[in-house]
């Protein structure tokens, strides 16, 4: 398991914290792997962090040429907190 460190925008960062936000499509420069933690930090407009931050899981990975863009991969998220 590894976490890594990753911003999120505003507009998401909230449904993600309310566990609204099931998913993030992400550019799979990092290995990405099903039981690995994502610590999203909320940013704003400016791309500054805002202080704001909650983890999560990842359950499921889809990595599907048909339905992504090359390189690209759809991380299904559960809030650890």
């Amino acid at each position: 398991m590894t976490t890594h460190e990753l911003k999120i925008k505003s507009e998401y960062f909230m449904d993600v914290v309310k566990d609204i936000k099931k998913a993030e499509i992400r550019y799979n420069d990092r290995n990405y792997k099903v039981g690995d933690i994502l610590n999203l930090h909320e940013i704003n407009e400016q791309g500054n962090r805002t202080g704001r931050q909650c983890s999560v899981i990842i359950s499921h990975i889809l990595d599907d040429g048909e339905y992504l863009r090359d390189g690209y991969v759809m991380l299904s998220i559960d809030v650890i907190y």
